[in-house]
Parts: structure tokens; sequence; C-alpha cells
């Protein structure tokens, strides 16, 4: 299933002239005992039901994930897991490789939560508008929700006016469109509405 999700990203990228998708060969499906313990519920990609931040035994998860990846070291989903409970525990120095490493790799998930880390700053990680578009780009061009509707809404505030805007009017629209589709439940609509109104203000000023 998952190749033929690769087969049909590349092929949509070429017919409607998106930017070059680089896609890593995919990461082993079999469950191991990190994605137990540190997989995100929104992860698209996640292999094993979700552990919240609050529920996550953060001690436990550094250990199996590190074990894991050591076994693993080039699979993108358990380097994002790592990073995750790392940063979980306060340790952004040593969660910020692992998670530049997954976005790099191609995972949709960690390219978002990067790019929010960015974006806000946090646990004095330097903040950085410019990356947090690149990143966010990166993960609504793999239809990631959260990016889809939280890149429009930072193009229409002129939150990344001082960066290379890559993405088109056209590609935009299309974000929020695809984001529309796949909003499952009230306040995931009522986001996608708002930004999409907003979208279309900033539309008639250009």
């Amino acid at each position: 299933m998952r190749a033929i999700l690769i087969t049909a990203t590349i092929m949509l990228a070429a017919i409607f002239g998106l930017a070059k998708v680089s896609v890593a060969a995919p990461d082993s499906e079999a469950v191991t005992e990190c994605d137990k313990l540190a997989s995100h519920g929104s992860d698209p990609e996640r292999v094993a039901p979700g552990v919240s931040q609050s529920s996550m035994r953060k001690a436990a998860a550094i250990a199996a994930c590190l074990a894991d990846t050591t076994i693993q070291p080039e699979n993108r989903r358990l380097r994002y897991l790592l990073g995750r409970a790392y940063f979980y525990s306060g340790r952004a120095e040593d969660a910020m490789p692992h998670l530049i490493f997954s976005a790099e790799a191609g995972h949709r998930q960690s390219q978002f939560v990067l790019g929010y880390v960015y974006d806000s700053g946090l646990q004095g990680v330097e903040q950085d508008k410019c990356k947090t578009e690149s990143l966010w780009l990166r993960s609504a061009r793999q239809g990631r929700f959260a990016a889809l509707v939280s890149y429009p809404h930072h193009v229409v505030r002129g939150q990344f006016e001082d960066c290379e805007v890559q993405a088109s009017i056209a590609e935009i629209a299309s974000f929020l469109a695809t984001a529309k589709g796949m909003a499952s439940d009230y306040y995931r609509r009522m986001w996608t509405a708002d930004v999409t109104e907003d979208f279309n203000s900033y539309k008639k000023g250009r």
C-alpha cells in the first residue's frame, strides 16, 4: 500500500508541476517497542496506537527508541519518535538531530513538528520562519493536514514575507481544498473554513 502511495505522489508532482518530490525508501512497518511507547496519534505513518505527551513514559521511550534506532538508524519514523521522546523530556539539544534527520528523510509529521519548533522557538531553539516555511510546504505537499492549513494561515498573515514563498496561489488553494476533504470533525472544519476565508480575501488583494 505504501509503495502505491509513493508512486501516486511522484505522478501527481509530475502532472501538476509541483516542486521536486524526494521520496525515501519506505520504513519497516514492523512494530517496535519504540513505536509502542512513543507513537504520535496524528502521525500518518505510525504503526502503533498514539501515546500522548502526558501518558508517555519518557525514560522508557528514550531507551527503547535508542535501542531500535541503533538497529535501524535510517528509519525516519523511529528517529522522529526518538526526537519526540527527547523533546518531551526537555532535551531539545538531543532531540533536534533526530527531528532534522527524519524531516530531511521525508517524514511529514516530523516536518510539521520541526517547523512548529522553529516557528515558536520552543525550548530555546532559535526561531526561524523561513525554515518553518520550507518544512511546512514539504509536509503540506505530502498531505499532512496540519501543514495544509498552517502554511496558508501564515502566508496570508505575511509571516513568510521575508522568505522564499515557494507555493503559488493555485497550490495554496489546492492545500485548503485537500484539507477541507480531510476535515472530519467540527474543529478541523471550522479551522479550515476560517483560513480559507482569510485566503480568499488575501487573493483579492494581490
